[in-house]
């Protein structure tokens, strides 16, 4: 017996006699004549070897066979209609789940807003975030515990597919009381001379300084870490070293007695944008996030440099 033998008009037909007991009524709910399911049913029959139902010139009675059939096929029909309407529901955005990594920078800027526009188009759709520092961000999209992340990244590799968003710059912080404070520009070589305080090695953060430092031909050692940026600030603002943040996150939590210092340098900067795995398609609705964030970030970047202009 080869199931390729049996087809779903088949098994449509078994089960519309099954219900109305006729193959008169079932012909006439089908749209078709009474011979042609007759020959679908015997068919049926034909391939797995058994009698379906028992026929006389009044009546049709399932058998004990065709009882069998009746019961595990109807529930393995509910199951796929049940399935068929979760696809139909999730490509039309009526349902579905997006899980979305990315650091704790960006999931306190432009994110909730892009966030927040999906979810007032398409409030059935599930949203998940695991904002945290981006190695481990990679580590949960190549698990498959994210959809799709939005982190510091450089370019596409081999296991991991980048789409940039927008350029995103480090600034010196230091308290207004600061002896640097009253300088317009400073170097990374005057940065070196006082403690630093940064966030931890596997922060994306701390590569970029370092590589940055590095091209600068200075010693990259800083004197305390923190795993938040609202702690480095307080740190900063307590007087304990000098700082880094992102214009990200200085539009987010910079206060009154902290101020931003401009490098003489060059800039310190980074791309951040969408990372997704190579070869792994994403779902109709994460698709369509990653098009609301491509929206957002396009006017977050206007407005950030029409800021700047104004500054």
């Amino acid at each position: 017996m080869s199931l390729i033998n049996i087809s779903p008009a088949d098994l449509e037909a078994f089960l519309t006699v099954a219900e109305s007991g006729s193959f008169s009524r079932s012909a006439a709910t089908l749209g078709l004549s009474q011979p042609a399911v007759s020959a679908r049913i015997k068919h049926l029959e034909d391939v797995l070897g058994v009698t379906l139902f028992h026929r006389t010139s009044r009546r049709v009675a399932i058998s004990e066979s065709g009882e069998r059939l009746r019961i595990r096929l109807e529930r393995t029909m509910g199951e796929l209609r049940g399935l068929l309407k979760e696809f139909d529901a999730e490509a039309g955005l009526r349902k579905g789940r997006i899980r979305i990594g990315a650091s704790p920078s960006i999931a306190s800027s432009f994110l909730p807003t892009a966030l927040a526009q999906f979810n007032k188009r398409w409030p059935e759709i599930e949203l998940s975030l695991q904002d945290d520092f981006y190695g481990r961000d990679l580590a949960r999209l190549a698990k498959g515990e994210v959809d799709f992340a939005v982190i510091p990244f450089d370019q596409s590799t081999e296991q991991f597919r980048f789409e940039g968003l927008l350029r995103d710059s480090f600034a010196p912080i230091v308290p207004k009381t600061h002896r640097l404070a009253s300088k317009k520009r400073v170097t990374l070589a005057d940065l070196a001379k006082e403690p630093l305080v940064t966030v931890p090695p596997e922060s994306a953060a701390w590569a970029t300084l370092k590589a940055a430092f590095g091209k600068a031909g200075i010693a990259f050692h800083p004197h305390f870490q923190t795993r938040s940026a609202l702690s480095a600030v307080a740190m900063v603002r307590a007087g304990m070293g000098v700082g880094f943040l992102t214009r990200l996150g200085r539009e987010q939590i910079m206060t009154n007695d902290v101020t931003t210092l401009a490098l003489a340098d060059f800039e310190i900067g980074r791309n951040v944008g969408i990372v997704t795995v190579q070869g792994r398609t994403l779902s109709r609705a994460a698709t369509t996030l990653c098009k609301v964030l491509r929206d957002v970030t396009r006017a977050y970047s206007v407005t950030a440099n029409e800021g700047r202009s104004r500054a």
